[in-house]
């Protein structure tokens, strides 16, 4: 008698949570502090929106991946569909996501660091920014992917920390902060939000997690998704809800103002490891691109990736909500068309273990928003 496969089993948590571990970092911090300039309705309209579209990329990006049958990023899967030509807009997009995501690592990091030890050797955020700058430079020269190992115990993690903030946050809530709308800021959670809801980058592995049952793929970035959505969403509730106009930037120093130290010291310590083990991660990935790919020598991908988002942080560009924004609506923007676009011209190619039907109308739709989006920014916006 054959014994009745489960329907979840641990390959099938492991891939849902290798997808929800990658997507939450650094921009979930971004979105309280959005929604209270912006508007909490604003806010949950904008991840309802784009979260459909990011479902629909997931799924996309995941039947690309099962009909080439070749582990590679987008910049790969772009230019053996597209040629040179498709090469070139994912290389931008790729470079911009790793040394945007590195800047914005080393802004948020500096700030996370001081709210943990400000009162120990003073409250300087950019030496805090330096200081991790530096470890992390070198952790990258030497190859220690150690912290990474960190990353896998993230979500288990982030699970208790919030569940700890949201027991907390759920007696001091006013639902009044929920009310208030500034029009002013209508596109500012636009860039924040698809910059968080990105975890493309985490799909072909799940091809790997699962290579026994591929069929559960489709299952895994659909159940994957919808996690840190709702994460996302009760997230920004539990905060908003506190906090209301003195939402902070980093989250949990306005947060402290109200519910105490205790659970906000285990957010800070969990807010930073995410940021080192994300920035590590990073830049591991980005000097090998540059090693392997590019052919550099180590040395010189060594530099090229720690050096350029450091400078760019020397020359002012320490906003995060700023950075956050600009990165999120361009790379998730240009990702995102690229992926439509492959998609549909790798109908044909394959046998992948499932098949999503996107109407030319929906993918349209797709394509029109992030266009608005990337051309809103760099010309009403700009930096």
């Amino acid at each position: 008698m054959f014994r009745k496969k489960r329907l979840v089993d641990k390959d099938f948590l492991l891939a849902i949570a290798t997808l929800v571990g990658t997507a939450i970092g650094a921009g979930i911090f971004s979105l309280p502090y959005i929604a209270s300039r912006s508007g909490f309705s604003i806010v949950m309209l904008m991840i309802f929106v784009l979260g459909v579209f990011t479902m629909l990329s997931n799924l996309m990006y995941g039947e690309i991946t099962l009909r080439t049958g070749k582990r590679c990023r987008l910049v790969g899967y772009a230019e053996k569909y597209f040629g040179k030509k498709g090469r070139r807009p994912a290389a931008f997009a790729a470079f911009l996501s790793f040394y945007s995501g590195s800047l914005i690592y080393i802004i948020l990091g500096g700030t996370f660091l001081n709210a943990l030890l400000g009162g120990i050797f003073g409250s300087n955020e950019f030496l805090y920014s330096t200081a991790l700058f530096v470890f992390v430079s070198l952790s990258i020269y030497f190859n220690l992917s150690l912290f990474s190992i960190i990353e896998s115990w993230m979500v288990l993690f982030l699970l208790l920390v919030m569940s700890g903030i949201v027991s907390k946050s759920v007696p001091h809530i006013d639902v009044s902060n929920f009310a208030t709308v500034d029009f002013s800021y209508w596109f500012l959670p636009f860039g924040a939000v698809l910059f968080s809801l990105g975890a493309t980058s985490a799909i072909p592995e799940l091809e790997h997690i699962i290579k026994k049952r591929q069929k559960r793929i489709k299952d895994a970035i659909a159940w994957g998704t919808v996690s840190y959505i709702m994460i996302y969403v009760v997230f920004i509730t539990a905060i908003l809800g506190v906090t209301g106009s003195q939402t902070t930037e980093d989250v949990f120093t306005g947060l402290s103002l109200f519910i105490g130290d205790g659970v906000i010291t285990f957010g800070l310590i969990f807010g930073f490891l995410a940021v080192l083990t994300s920035y590590l991660v990073t830049g591991i990935s980005l000097k090998e691109t540059f090693w392997y790919d590019y052919g550099l020598s180590e040395k010189k991908a060594w530099f090229l990736t720690c050096a350029v988002p450091y400078l760019f942080f020397l020359l002012g560009f320490r906003n995060f909500i700023e950075v956050i924004s600009f990165a999120g609506t361009l790379t998730g923007g240009i990702s995102g068309i690229l992926i439509i676009l492959i998609f549909y011209k790798a109908k044909g190619h394959g046998r992948p273990a499932y098949q999503v039907r996107v109407p030319v109308i929906v993918s349209s739709l797709m394509i029109f928003v992030y266009l608005i989006g990337i051309v809103y920014q760099i010309v009403y916006r700009g930096w």
